[in-house]
């Protein structure tokens, strides 16, 4: 399989206490929570993803390849399981839980807190504890600019689950051997020390570390890399994209009104065991025809079915670069305007703007239209 051909990549040189870690009941339950937000189960070819890549897979990938970064491993442990424990928040679906609860653009509030369900975990406590790891080091990423850091920046979560991923799995553009291409370019910079700063980038200038794409024997590489990342952006700006997400949150609070489903089940259950439970259910119509309409355009108005204005969270990455003689700049510096020539998101960014439907049947309009009051742009 193509998910583990991938974690072959990944693993090389890891480190391998991450693996004990991944055996336990809070790391396993991601196993059936899918990245791409629901999007494996669509019939809209554009948005299928060519295999099912789980949270457990990608967190597990964030985790080994943040631990071949660093040399000072026991160190920078508790850095690879902040990375591992990341999305264990997540409920089924991900982000189409923003949508259910009109928290569009931010997409932050839609998972559990990651300490409470540690807590939960006595075997994990007790590896933390031999691996004299403090809980509260591992319990928020986002103080590790390798994981997370604010848009543009590149960094461990965006890099795996956004820009290879997507590439790889959900838009199939790139090959394994693209992707390992890509992968190679890419690196970690703690500071700038020895480094010759360009200084008329803020970024640069107020550096605080970041992941960095390292230059190699021509800067065409880079210009691949950003080609992936152009990827990633627009797709998840397209209006099938859009349009399917925002089904998918009304239908979740359709399926949350008739008792299918609630908070608990999108955590403890897998995405297949919703399934299963939906289609069990007398209400099983709605889902059937979510995940059989195949056709999504642009409207006149929001009058024609159910039609809707979705303005999603921008997903963009503009990778700070490490050229020749340890110069550190941003892309511009190393060719001229080509990433503003490749990333031409405005047009795109626009047309979010316009009202867009799928040929949904005239039942599913009727049931989920009472939702869109939750959908801030409707």
């Amino acid at each position: 399989m193509l998910v583990e051909e991938y974690s072959k990549i990944t693993k090389e040189d890891a480190d391998p206490r991450i693996e004990r870690y991944l055996k336990t009941k809070t790391m396993q339950r991601l196993k059936g929570k899918g990245v791409f937000c629901g999007m494996d189960y669509v019939n809209i070819d554009k948005l299928k993803p060519v295999e099912y890549y789980s949270r457990l897979e990608h967190s597990k990938n964030v985790a080994y390849i943040t631990s071949i970064y660093r040399d000072s491993r026991d160190e920078f442990l508790k850095v690879v399981l902040a990375g591992l424990f990341h999305d264990i928040g997540t409920k089924c679906f991900a982000h189409a839980n923003s949508y259910k609860n009109g928290d569009i653009l931010i997409q932050e509030n839609d998972e559990l807190d990651v300490k409470s369900i540690l807590l939960q975990d006595e075997e994990l406590l007790t590896y933390l504890k031999e691996d004299e790891i403090l809980l509260d080091d591992v319990v928020d990423y986002s103080k590790y600019p390798i994981l997370d850091k604010p848009i543009p920046a590149l960094c461990m979560d965006r890099l795996d689950g956004g820009i290879l991923g997507t590439c790889l799995f959900w838009a199939h553009t790139h090959s394994l051997k693209e992707i390992k291409e890509l992968l190679a370019l890419t690196g970690y910079l703690e500071n700038t020390n020895g480094m010759c700063v360009d200084l008329t980038s803020e970024r640069c200038r107020n550096f605080t570390g970041e992941m960095v794409l390292k230059e190699g024997e021509n800067t065409a590489w880079f210009e691949d890399f950003f080609e992936a990342i152009h990827i990633y952006s627009s797709l998840l700006l397209s209006k099938e994209s859009r349009y399917m997400m925002e089904v998918l949150g009304l239908a979740l609070n359709y399926y949350e009104d008739k008792g299918i489903i609630n908070e608990q089940s999108l955590f403890y259950l897998s995405e297949q065991e919703i399934i299963a439970n939906i289609l069990d259910s007398k209400y099983k119509d709605i889902w059937l025809d979510i995940t059989s309409f195949d056709k999504v355009e642009y409207a006149k108005s929001l009058d024609e079915g159910l039609s809707l204005i979705s303005k999603p969270k921008i997903r963009q990455c503009n990778p700070l670069i490490i050229s020749d003689h340890l110069n550190l700049c941003e892309i511009d510096g190393i060719s001229g305007d080509f990433y503003r020539k490749l990333n031409p998101l405005g047009e795109l960014i626009n047309l979010t703007s316009k009202p867009i439907r799928g040929n949904l049947s005239a039942s599913t309009v009727k049931k989920l239209s009472k939702y869109l009051k939750n959908n801030s742009f409707s």
